[in-house]
């Protein structure tokens, strides 16, 4: 056991090294293999993200496997293989010969592995700290005497640690805490599904059936990497009335399932605007003529008009379009998908 926890140590510590000085997970992944290799000699290493809407794996690092073992990883069949040998549930690195069959009665082994010389694997789950599943570390080596189970039971040690590394939430906190006194955040993945991000709350504003997490999604696009609007806070104290929404585009790369950040944060100075004036402002970034704005407002044309003027005024603008560039620019107005709510 010292042996297995030395083993663990150094392991540990060179993750911890690299970490620091990798800048990002993707780099972390493609030098992570040089210390694994020197623990298991390993043939083929592959790093899945799991996808939970599509129930596979996507790839995130990947040394010596060809196109037909990358592809087989990244298969649904693959994430059915290790669910039936309860991977997961063990929360324990698994060795072929530990599976509750020989080896040559999974497909996976009589009908690639084996075929490709390969005589022992070892499937470790990354699972995070707070119990989400993030993905799975498969080594496969050509002796059957490797890894061994001082080998296997150090990586184990050291899995947590990894997970911790290359988690994506680890970046979505990170971006959560650019927002200035956040109170409440979601991250949304790309089939509009929101997942809670660790430390900070969920509010009644970020739910599923609340439109501001659409209308946020609506904004971001592949030239919109960041958008900030005021949103109604129905039944809050008064001090709260608004809530700001801050929305940030998830950065590329595995898993690619996460698509955007929404955070919630308190409403500053609002220059005196009304709820009305804020709300003709969205109607008015949008481009909107005053007819249009009148008819979805339930107002009349002169009415919007003289809230135009007071919005000027209020801006010290001297015409519609620098009150628009001002509102968008500080954030100062409610989106017409949010009016009236």
């Amino acid at each position: 056991m010292p042996d297995v926890l030395a083993s663990a140590v150094q392991l540990a510590v060179e993750i911890s090294h690299m970490s620091a000085s990798a800048g990002d997970s993707s780099h972390l992944l493609d030098v992570l293999w040089e210390p694994l290799e020197r623990l298991v000699p390993f043939a083929a290493g592959w790093i899945g993200m799991f996808a939970p809407q599509q129930r596979r794996h996507v790839t995130a690092a990947v040394v010596g496997h060809d196109g037909i073992g990358r592809s087989y990883l990244e298969s649904p069949t693959f994430t059915e293989q290790i669910d039936a040998v309860a991977l997961f549930k063990r929360r324990r690195p698994m060795c072929l010969r530990d599976a509750p069959l020989p080896a040559l009665e999974y497909p996976s082994w009589s009908e690639l592995w084996w075929p490709a010389g390969y005589r022992e694997g070892l499937s470790v789950p990354l699972v995070t700290r707070d119990g989400r599943r993030l993905g799975v570390m498969s080594l496969l080596t050509d002796t059957p005497d490797q890894p061994s189970d001082e080998a296997r039971d150090a990586i184990g040690m050291v899995a947590p640690m990894l997970a911790d590394a290359i988690d994506p939430m680890s970046t979505v906190v990170g971006l959560a805490a650019l927002v200035s006194n956040a109170r409440a955040s979601v991250v949304v993945d790309r089939v509009g599904r929101v997942h809670q991000v660790p430390g900070l709350p969920s509010h009644p504003l970020l739910t599923g059936e609340s439109r501001v997490v659409p209308t946020t999604l609506g904004k971001l696009t592949n030239h919109r990497t960041h958008v900030a609007f005021l949103c109604p806070n129905p039944g809050a104290e008064s001090q709260d009335d608004y809530m700001m929404v801050t929305g940030i585009a998830c950065p590329p790369g595995p898993p690619s399932y996460l698509t955007a950040l929404v955070v919630l944060s308190r409403a500053g100075d609002l220059h005196g605007l009304t709820r009305r004036e804020l709300e003709v402002l969205g109607f008015l970034i949008d481009g909107r003529a005053n007819q249009h704005i009148a008819s979805r407002l339930f107002i009349t044309e002169r009415t919007v008009a003289a809230h135009l003027e007071h919005i000027r005024a209020k801006f010290d603008a001297p015409s519609r379009t620098v009150a628009a560039v001002r509102s968008l620019h500080e954030a100062l107005y409610i989106p017409q998908e949010l009016a009236g709510i």
